[in-house]
């Protein structure tokens, strides 16, 4: 339900904001979608919220047993992670169904005794062992009327030099199998001296369905949301004085939420879970930051939600931090038009709409931040090697979007937390400003030596400023550094204003 320009949603008058006392911990919540079941809507309501740490941040994982479906030759496989291990491609390989066949085939190849029926196979594009899915840890769904697929034997086939063959239907695969034990009968046994190049083929086309997996989105959304996590829980020192916890409620599941509680706001249940259950019992401890994992654009639907967020933020006494889509600058890609010159007027429902939101009272509390930051490297094996076949996720055509860039509010919510770690309650948004030791990717364009942005884009002063300028809060990369600077803490209010909080001015 889109909120009008006046931004009505909003509560009975919040208490006075009082600054932290001494004592009572800083609580920060990250918002999101852990589960990857929660993106629905209605029918995927908010949980409980749960604390997290470095001892119980695999407990946590393993509990909410993420899962997310990645179509894969017109079949869906469905991923299922229990542990961060289960995002490395080795694991990947290992337990997931959507590699079963090519893991068979592989350990053939390089098994002496069964070499020379592997390689006779592929030669004749028989599709062995590609029978569907058998496992727990991925299965299938229905391929689409009309989808076609090549086979990894077609696939090797083309590789090698031969034809691309069609997948056989599984009914027909027994027969198949069969006549291919016929045809390679009469090979004789021992080592073949091209058998590296048919390890070399089948490693290529794992690591092509790698890439496939790896670089799905929804399989990056749901890793960047752990990993960022990881990040928070490694680079915060969280104990009784500072405290993490999570929420698995998708963006969908937060809108269903608002539009049911719309005509009567303090039903709905994140009320209950930022505002009401946080104060209750004698070691009750507000929210102190609201971090959604979630980016917002200039438009109708992603604006009324921040505005109602931002009232609920203003009710919890604690800022709600997100992302901000490249749009709101007037950009498709900060990455691709690093120069404010560059960006596009909003269109004027747009541009009314955004100054509407930024002149409510409830913009003293919302902040939104970009661009995205890099969370890990590139695997291959000079930057993260692969055990189990030969893997550069980097090819030729490594795009930008095939980085996993993390969310910016985490990035936010972990240098509020660090300020916390250095000044307690007399912090001020905006003492720690610095992200170190972000991962290095080093790329070679034209002979020469360029070091990826960590936070997407090298946008020079003017066009922090400019960003700073729409109310947002702009992450700056070092040239040839692996590192970010947060260019000032804000919140979207217009005039400026700082970002309200539990904090001391």
């Amino acid at each position: 339900m889109a909120t009008s320009l006046t931004f009505e949603f909003g509560f009975a008058a919040a208490e006075p904001r009082q600054a932290g006392e001494d004592g009572r911990p800083m609580r920060i919540l990250v918002m999101g979608d852990f589960s990857g079941r929660t993106a629905g809507g209605a029918g995927a309501a908010p949980g409980a919220p749960r604390r997290v740490d470095i001892d119980n941040i695999e407990q946590v994982l393993a509990q909410l047993a993420p899962s997310v479906q990645v179509a894969l030759d017109g079949t869906a496989y469905s991923f299922n992670f229990r542990q961060l291990d289960d995002f490395h491609p080795d694991q990947l390989y290992l337990k997931s169904d959507a590699f079963a066949a090519l893991r068979s085939q592989r350990q053939r190849l390089r098994d002496p005794a069964t070499f020379a029926d592997a390689a006779a196979a592929l030669q004749s594009g028989a599709p062995h062992g590609a029978a569907g899915p058998s496992g727990t840890d991925a299965g299938p769904g229905a391929a689409p009327a009309g989808a076609s697929a090549t086979t990894p034997a077609g696939d090797f086939a083309s590789l090698l030099g031969g034809p691309v063959r069609q997948a056989a239907a599984p009914a027909g695969v027994p027969a198949i199998d069969q006549l291919i034990r016929q045809i390679v009968g009469a090979m004789p046994p021992g080592p073949d001296p091209r058998q590296p190049e048919y390890v070399a083929a089948v490693d290529a086309v794992i690591g092509q369905r790698m890439r496939a997996v790896l670089h799905a989105p929804g399989f990056q959304a749901l890793e960047a949301l752990w990993r960022g996590l990881h990040q928070l829980v490694t680079g915060l020192e969280l104990g009784e004085d500072l405290q993490l916890y999570i929420l698995d409620a998708g963006k969908a599941a937060l809108q269903a939420d608002i539009d049911a509680a719309a005509g009567d706001p303090e039903a709905g249940a994140l009320y209950r879970l930022l505002v009401e259950q946080p104060r209750r019992g004698a070691d009750a401890a507000p929210w102190s930051v609201l971090c959604g994992a979630y980016t917002f654009g200039p438009g109708e639907d992603d604006t009324g939600l921040l505005a109602a967020l931002g009232a609920l933020a203003a009710r919890a006494q604690a800022p709600f931090i997100a992302n901000a889509a490249d749009a709101l600058a007037g950009a498709a890609s900060l990455a691709a038009t690093p120069d404010a010159s560059g960006w596009q007027a909003p269109e004027p429902a747009a541009a009314a709409r955004w100054q509407a939101l930024r002149a409510s009272p409830q913009a003293a509390w919302l902040g939104l931040a970009l661009p995205r930051v890099l969370l890990r490297l590139p695997y291959g094996k000079a930057t993260d090697s692969i055990e189990q076949f030969a893997f550069e996720e980097a090819g030729s055509g490594h795009a930008h979007e095939d980085y996993l860039w993390g969310h910016a509010s985490l990035a936010v919510a972990l240098l509020l937390g660090r300020a916390f770690e250095d000044s307690a309650w007399d912090m001020v948004p905006g003492d720690v400003q610095d992200l170190d030791d972000l991962p290095a990717h080093t790329v070679r364009r034209d002979g020469e030596a360029h070091m990826q942005a960590c936070a997407e884009a090298y946008l020079s002063e003017r066009a922090g400023t400019a960003l700073l300028d729409l109310g947002l809060m702009p992450l700056l990369s070092f040239k040839n550094r692996n590192a970010a600077r947060l260019l000032r803490c804000q919140s979207l209010s217009h005039p400026a204003r700082a970002l309200s909080g539990a904090w001391n001015s």
